[in-house]
């Protein structure tokens, strides 16, 4: 995208995550306590609740846990990280190969060897994630947004650590892997005059089903704007390509904590 000086796009992200049952635990709690929690029990188990979130954000409080005073905390992170996936955490990981607790440098080390064979040798899925009915329903008619909707969430979701998303025509049976089933509606997709400017809104929200009773298990909705002149929005591919990048920002800010979700959907 090629704006002018004087354009300003600003997006706007707005994330809710509301599970129809139990509510997994804060995210944003768990990194406060890692970090922050005064007794090292609750640093523990904050580290290892993190590693099995499935979300990439965990990946900074648990690197930061492996300098923690507590040698048990210490190899709970390292433990978590193993656990999290995440392969860019060797790095790291290495740097604390000499930690003055042998229990800390067993779990290093472990964690280093199932990241590296991960490199090579891709973890198994976690969860499984069947995408069903993508359907656009802002009134706004638009060819392209549903398939929009259907394919940017797929990538989003397929980038996630423990997270595998099932082909269109995938017939085969998951095993003991659990299967989520996502379907996806955008509830807003308009443009909106604001003195001289035009803001550009989308909204989406994702339904999580626990397989295979289709059960509702979480919500999980986004909400994106950007500003431009009049004379951009009067610019028909700047115009479209507006439309493109709000509702891409709405999805975003959706599966942006999806983890949490998925593994409430899961049953994990």
């Amino acid at each position: 995208m090629h704006w002018s000086r004087r354009s300003a796009l600003v997006l706007a992200l707005l994330l809710s995550v509301t599970p129809a049952f139990a509510k997994p635990p804060g995210f944003e709690e768990l990194c406060a306590q890692v970090s922050h929690g005064e007794d090292f029990r609750v640093r523990v188990s904050a580290a290892l609740q993190l590693g099995k979130s499935l979300s990439p954000e965990a990946l900074a409080p648990l690197e930061a846990a492996l300098d923690d005073n507590n040698a048990s905390v210490r190899a709970a992170a390292a433990a978590a990280l193993k656990n999290l996936g995440e392969t860019s955490a060797i790095e790291v990981l290495k740097a604390h190969r000499a930690d003055k607790s042998e229990a800390v440098k067993s779990q290093v080390v472990s964690a280093i060897k199932s990241l590296e064979d991960a490199v090579t040798t891709p973890p198994k899925a976690k969860v499984l994630i069947q995408f069903g009915i993508m359907k656009n329903g802002s009134g706004v008619k638009s060819s392209k947004a549903e398939l929009e909707l259907a394919n940017s969430s797929r990538r989003k979701l397929g980038a996630l650590p423990g997270v595998r998303v099932l082909a269109e025509d995938n017939v085969t049976s998951p095993g003991d892997v659990p299967v989520v089933m996502v379907t996806g509606n955008i509830q807003e997709l308009k443009a909106s005059r604001e003195g001289t400017n035009v803001v550009y809104s989308a909204s989406v929200e994702f339904v999580l089903h626990t397989m295979p009773e289709q059960s509702i298990a979480a919500k999980v909705s986004g909400r994106a704007s950007a500003t431009a002149s009049e004379q951009e929005a009067n610019d028909k591919a700047k115009s479209a390509e507006l439309r493109r990048s709000v509702l891409e920002a709405a999805i975003a800010s959706a599966l942006r904590r999806a983890p949490p979700a998925l593994l409430a959907a899961a049953r994990l």
